[in-house]
Order: C-alpha cells, then structure tokens, then sequence
C-alpha cells in the first residue's frame, strides 16, 4: 500500500512537471508570449497567442529556421502588471531565446529591465508608451524592442487629422488618470493640436471601471468641442461614447489603438458613427488577406490586429536570427538593433537604435455604419 502512495505521488508530479513549459531540446528553439489569455482584455492576448503559433508552424512546414523547429510558449499575464512579471520570469526560466508581448504599457515598462538583467530579448507589441524601451532619464534598455509605434507618434497623427481631416479648431481630452497609456497619448496629442493652431478646451479624468463618466462629460459640453479625444480601451470607450450623445455632445470622436476591437464598436450602438481612431497597420492592408482567412479557418473567429503582431514578432525573430547565424539571446538581441529591412504583415519597419522604436506608418481607421473601415496608412511631416 505504500509502494502505491509512492507511486501515485510520483505520477502527480510528473504530471504537473510535464505541464509547465520545459527547456527546450536541441532541435528546438522556443519564443514565448506574455499576454492576457484570460479576462476582459483576452480577446486580444489569446489572438496574439494564435497568431504566433499559426507563424510558427508555417515556418516549421517551409523547413523551420537555423535547422531547428520553433515552439511557441504561452503565458498568461492577465493584463496586470505583477502577472505578467512573474509571467516572463517563468518563460525566462523555462529556456526560451525571447518572448513577445505585452500589448500593455504598464506591464511593458516593468519588465523591461528584468529583460535586460537577464539578457533575454522581450518585444512588446501594441504597447505605446515611450518608457517601454526607454527608462525615466531617457537611457536604453538594452534588451527590450517593440513592433508598434510610441504614443507620441500616435498622438501626432491624431492631432493632424482633428487639424486637417475634421477641420476642428477646439478640442476636448477624456483620459483614464489610471492608465499610462491614456495619460501619455492625451498630452501628445495635446501638445500637437495646440502647435498646428487649436485650442484645447476641456481636459477631464476618470477612472476605468467607474461606469459613470456624466459629471466630467457634462463639464466638456459646455465648451462645445469639434472633437472629443477618448485614449481609452474596450468597453470603456463604448460607455463613455454613449454617454457622450446621451448628455447631447456633438463633438467627432477620437481614439487610439486601444478602439481596434470590433466588439467594443457594436457595444457603442451608433455612438462612435462617424469617429476615427488609429490604428498599428492592421487588417485593412490588402496583403493581410491571406493570413485573415487562414486564422478564420484555423480558430472560427475574426482576428483582432493583435494576431498581427504576433505573426510579425515571429517572423521579426526569424529574421533576425538567419542574420545572427545561431541561436543565441545575445546575437538575436544585436540582430534585432540592427534591423533595416524587415517587412512584416504590418509594413516595412526600421529599428531606431538609440530608442529601439520602430520606424514604420500609423493606420487610421474610421467607424462607417457600425463597422470599421480602413481609411489609410499616414506618416506625418516632423
């Protein structure tokens, strides 16, 4: 009876061994994700996941890469920063030569430095906010990259098209005083509109999650805006929309990557008609065409652009790592720097070395009868 006690614990432990991600063999080379596979936000971690294991097994079928095969890790970060460090603490520890995501600022900026003190490349995706790669002084975390574009950029282009597409003249901001990345692209896009000639005439905060936004909103009525500036995420953008036409405001409202979900579109009813957002180049590029329907195939439900960037953090790692010769962290993190010409699913990209940013267009999307529709690719003027 005891032998059997042994036994059966000895099973249970290797059942639990063989369910945590293990070092890779020597044929193998393994990339790790850390995204939200769980919670409000996992409709996006849970498409970057898929879209970097349908990259990864076509690279496998073409012959896989440096003669080994790829193998992608998941790990779920929940969208909380303190998850998805112990997240990439575990793939770090379970052999992988680097990992792709977040596609949230705020878990980005943290992990940032355990990336670069354990020497292991970590690129984030939709994640925006400058310090991602950056620290406070502005010096380089050596280890980390990103795919999309920095808030500043995004907050460029959005005050170009309230100056140049919708001819606005005053402009209201609604942020999320939580959220580094409603904080950030807010001051960005303000400081753009007030240099191209406009005003900014309300500047309200909330919280996310606080279900009711009227108090601040009817504070920005009174000041008939041209355009309302709304750097939120998901549902909360939807809520604060129709609110927003309840209390009678007027206004052409604006977004930023965190608008790129099409649920959150029809959560909003008919009230983001009209509005444009910008957008990492997504699904409106023609050449994507072929990937959208194979994900369709493979998982039976649309893609959301996060899918794309897992694709393109793959592929970027291929790339890289042919260029370096061998698998190895630290060559693949000098091949990654030294990018001048990868071209992903989302457009030609340059990497800047002294931010490791990327240099590549921003897309702009607007909302047409419910549905997002692509308006095109915008690289503004310095």
């Amino acid at each position: 009876m005891k032998n059997n006690v042994v036994v059966a614990g000895l099973m249970a432990l290797l059942l639990l061994v063989s369910a945590l991600p293990g070092a890779a063999s020597e044929d193998v080379i393994q990339i790790g994700y850390v995204g939200a596979l769980t919670g409000d936000t996992a409709v996006w971690g849970q498409a970057g996941l898929n879209g970097m294991k349908m990259t990864a097994d076509m690279v496998n079928a073409g012959g896989g890469v440096l003669g080994k095969k790829l193998e992608i890790v998941g790990m779920d970060g929940k969208g909380k920063p303190e998850d998805s460090l112990n997240a990439l603490a575990r793939l770090f520890d379970s052999g992988v030569i680097a990992v792709v995501g977040t596609n949230f600022s705020s878990c980005n900026i943290p992990m940032a430095p355990v990336a670069t003190s354990r020497k292991i490349p970590l690129i984030a995706t939709a994640a925006s906010n400058p310090r991602v790669t950056v620290d406070e002084t502005g010096k380089l975390m050596e280890y980390s990259f990103r795919i999309g574009f920095i808030d500043p950029f995004q907050g460029r282009v959005l005050a170009t098209l309230a100056r140049d597409v919708v001819k606005a003249d005053k402009a209201a901001v609604l942020t999320d005083i939580a959220s580094d990345y409603s904080l950030g692209l807010a001051s960005f896009f303000e400081e753009e509109f007030v240099k191209l000639g406009g005003k900014i005439v309300a500047s309200e905060q909330a919280r996310g999650g606080d279900n009711d936004y009227r108090a601040q909103l009817s504070k920005i009525r009174t000041t008939e805006p041209d355009v309302l500036l709304i750097p939120w995420i998901d549902k909360d953008v939807a809520l604060i929309a129709r609110q927003a036409r309840e209390l009678g405001i007027k206004a052409v409202f604006l977004g930023g990557d965190g608008w790129d979900n099409q649920e959150m579109i029809e959560m909003a009813g008919r009230a983001l008609e009209g509005g444009y957002y910008t957008s990492q180049p997504s699904f409106g590029r023609p050449v994507t065409e072929p990937f959208y329907n194979e994900y369709m195939k493979n998982y039976g439900i649309k893609p959301e652009t996060e899918a794309l960037f897992g694709h393109d953090g793959v592929m970027w790692i291929v790339h890289a790592l042919k260029r370096a010769g061998k698998a190895d962290p630290v060559a693949l993190r000098d091949a990654l720097a030294d990018t001048t010409d990868f071209e992903g699913l989302m457009g030609r990209m340059i990497i800047d070395k002294a931010t490791h940013n990327p240099i590549k267009p921003c897309s702009v999307m607007t909302i047409k009868e419910g549905k997002i529709a692509y308006v095109g690719d915008f690289m503004p003027a310095e």
